[in-house]
C-alpha cells in the first residue's frame, strides 16, 4: 500500500531527512542549483530515462537529459530552487512519485545582485525508480535511485531571449 509524505517551504529538514525520495530530490536540486553540470548523469538520471519539457519535446536517455539541461542552463550564474509544497508517494517496490511546486530563480552571467534575476512559478513531477548504471565508471544514483521519468510545467516564455533552443526544438518547431 503506498504512503504519502507532504512538506511546505524550505528542505531540507530533520523531517524531509526521514524520506529517501526527498534525501534524493534535496542532492538533485543542491546540484541543479550549483549552474554545475560538469559530473555524469548517472548520480540523477536512469540510462533509459524520459524528460516531458514544457514545450512538448520530450528527451529521451539519462545523457541526452544531461546535456540538455547543461545547454539550458549554460546562460545562468545561479539558480535557486525555492520550495513551495511537495507531496511524496512512496511505493513499497521501493520507487516513489514527487509532485512538486517551486519558485524557481535563474541569476544570468555576468549580474550583479538580484537586478537581473528572473522568477518562475515552476511544477515537477518526478518518478524515482531503481538506480542503473550505463557501464561506464563512477557514481550510479543517489541512495539506489535515479530519476526514470520526469515532466516540468513552467512559462519558458519568461526567460527568452537568455534560453539556447535545444536540436530537439529546432527539429520539432523549425529555427
Amino acid at each position: 500500500m503506498p504512503t504519502y509524505f507532504h512538506h511546505d517551504g524550505a528542505y531540507p529538514t530533520p523531517e524531509t531527512d526521514k524520506n529517501a525520495a526527498l534525501r534524493f530530490l534535496a542532492n538533485y536540486t543542491k546540484r541543479i542549483d550549483s549552474a554545475d553540470y560538469s559530473t555524469s548523469y548517472l548520480p540523477y538520471y536512469h540510462p533509459k530515462a524520459v524528460f516531458h519539457d514544457a514545450t512538448g519535446v520530450d528527451y529521451v536517455g539519462g545523457q541526452a537529459i544531461w546535456s540538455w539541461i547543461t545547454n539550458l542552463f549554460a546562460p545562468f550564474s545561479k539558480i535557486y530552487m525555492e520550495t513551495r509544497h511537495i507531496l511524496v508517494t512512496s511505493h513499497e517496490d521501493g520507487t516513489h512519485e514527487i509532485f512538486c511546486e517551486w519558485y524557481a530563480h535563474f541569476w544570468p552571467k555576468g549580474s550583479e545582485g538580484d537586478e537581473r534575476k528572473v522568477s518562475i512559478p515552476r511544477a515537477m513531477v518526478f518518478k524515482l525508480g531503481h538506480a542503473e548504471g550505463d557501464g561506464s565508471d563512477g557514481e550510479v544514483g543517489f541512495e539506489g535511485l535515479q530519476i526514470v521519468d520526469a515532466r516540468l510545467y513552467y512559462d519558458r516564455s519568461l526567460l527568452l531571449p537568455l534560453l539556447v533552443r535545444s536540436q530537439q526544438e529546432k527539429e520539432k518547431f523549425g529555427h
